[in-house]
C-alpha cells in the first residue's frame, strides 16, 4: 500500500503553488512531510485528499489512481491543523456520525478515550486547542484507514501527550501496515519517528530520501589546521558551508570524508578531525539554506 504522487503540479490563479511534486511513501511507513512557512505541504495532503483537483500530475495509492469520487479515499483519514468541529457535538457523537463513513472500531475507541483521559461526552468545540487534537487523533485511529494523513497533530500539545501520541501511531502501523503522511514543523520529533522524508521550499521538493540514507550523504565534521587556513580550498568535496568557531572549522558536505581527511593531511598539520552526526533540523537547514532561505538580501 504505497501512496505516490507522480509530477504534481497546480497553480491558484496566476500563483504557482505545486511545482512537479514527487512523493513515494511506503506501506507500514512514516513520511515525514517538512519545509518553509506557506510551501505548499498542507495543499499537498489537500490534493491526496481530493479537496483540490490538480491541474497536472497523478495521485495512486496501492497501484490505483486518486481520483475525485474514488472508492479508495474512503480508507483515507486526514487531521487538519485547523480543526473544525460540527456545533455542539460531542465525540460520542462525532463517533458515531463518522461510522457511517469509516470502518470505526468501537474497541480502539473506548480504549483510547482512557489512555488519553478523554471525556467523550464533552462538547468538541469547548475543548483546549491541545484537547482538540487529541481527540482528533483518537478519532483518526479508531477509523482504522489504510493511509493516515496528519497535518501539525502535535502543534501545542506537551511532551507527555506527545510521546503518547508516537507510542500509539507505531503500534498502530506494526500491527495493521498503515502507511502516515505526517505534514509538520516540529523535525526534532520527525527525526525520531520518521523513515523517509520530502524537503520544501516554494512549491518544489528539494529533496526526498529515506532519513538515514540522507543522513549518510549529508555530512559534517570539525577539524583544526596549524597556521592559516581558506575554506575555498574545499570546494572539491562539495562543502555545502563552512563556519569557523575560533580556532575550529565545521564543515558540512556531500563530498567524502576520508578524502578530505587525507587532503587535510597532505598540506597542513591536522591538529583535530571528527565526524559529527547529522540531525533532520541541520539537513533542513543547509537544504533551505543552498537555495537562500533565511539570508539577508
Amino acid at each position: 500500500m504505497m501512496l505516490t504522487i507522480n509530477n504534481l503540479s497546480k497553480k491558484f490563479g496566476d500563483f504557482q503553488v505545486l511545482k512537479n511534486i514527487n512523493i513515494n511513501a511506503e506501506k507500514g511507513r512514516i513520511y515525514g512531510l517538512v519545509g518553509s512557512n506557506g510551501c505548499g505541504k498542507t495543499t499537498i495532503l489537500k490534493h491526496i485528499m481530493k479537496v483540490y483537483k490538480q491541474d497536472e500530475g497523478h495521485i495512486s495509492f496501492n497501484g490505483e489512481e486518486v481520483v475525485e469520487g474514488s472508492d479508495i479515499i474512503k480508507e483515507f483519514y486526514f487531521v487538519q491543523d485547523t480543526l473544525y468541529f460540527p456545533y455542539q457535538y460531542t465525540l460520542n457523537k462525532l463517533f458515531h456520525y463518522e461510522k457511517l463513513m469509516y470502518n470505526m472500531s468501537e474497541e480502539k475507541f473506548e480504549y483510547l478515550l482512557k489512555y488519553f483521559d478523554i471525556d467523550k461526552n464533552k462538547v468538541l468545540n469547548k475543548m483546549s486547542k491541545g484537547q482538540k487534537k487529541q481527540a482528533a487523533f483518537v478519532l483518526s485511529i479508531a477509523a482504522q484507514p489504510r493511509l493516515l494523513l496528519l497535518d501539525e497533530i502535535v502543534d501545542g500539545l506537551d511532551a507527555v501527550i506527545k510521546r503518547k501520541f508516537w507510542d500509539v501511531l507505531i503500534k498502530e502501523i506494526i500491527d495493521n501496515n498503515m502507511t502516515v503522511v505526517i505534514s509538520s514543523h516540529d523535525l526534532k520529533e520527525l527525526d525520531n519517528i520518521c523513515d523517509r522524508v520530502g524537503i520544501m521550499h516554494e512549491g518544489r521538493i528539494l529533496r526526498e530520501e529515506n532519513l538515514e540514507k540522507m543522513k549518510e550523504d549529508i555530512k559534517r565534521v570539525q577539524f583544526a589546521v596549524e597556521g592559516e587556513f581558506d575554506p575555498d580550498k574545499l570546494k572539491e568535496f562539495n562543502v555545502l558551508q563552512v563556519v569557523k568557531i575560533g580556532s575550529v572549522f565545521i564543515a558540512t558536505l556531500t563530498g567524502n570524508i576520508d578524502e578530505l581527511k587525507k587532503y587535510l593531511e597532505s598540506k597542513y598539520t591536522l591538529l583535530l578531525f571528527d565526524k559529527l552526526s547529522m540531525s533532520l533540523e541541520e539537513i533542513f537547514i543547509t537544504e533551505l539554506g543552498g537555495v537562500g532561505y533565511g539570508k539577508e538580501k
